[in-house]
């Protein structure tokens, strides 16, 4: 199955017009949160005040879960 995941915020959105290929949900939701973890720091730290969502859509496009984009709090206790 391909999904899309699009990065969302309310007044801007960054489609992926790519996708990728998951054997299910379950899998892209695991390799979703992957990304989150990937880019959370770097999203916050250039704009703290937006939130941030990860849309993950189907191969028809239809969103199958939104998922925040947020620093990680763990992280940012140890760096403090």
């Amino acid at each position: 199955m391909r999904f899309y995941f699009d990065f969302e915020n309310g007044e801007e959105a960054v489609r992926d017009n790519n996708g990728f290929e998951a054997v299910n949900l379950k899998q892209a939701l695991a390799d979703a949160l992957d990304v989150i973890l990937e880019v959370a720091d770097e999203v916050a730290a250039k704009r703290p005040d937006d939130l941030w969502t990860l849309v993950v859509r189907d191969q028809t496009r239809a969103p199958v879960a939104f998922l925040p984009i947020r620093q990680d709090p763990v992280q940012d206790a140890l760096a403090a």
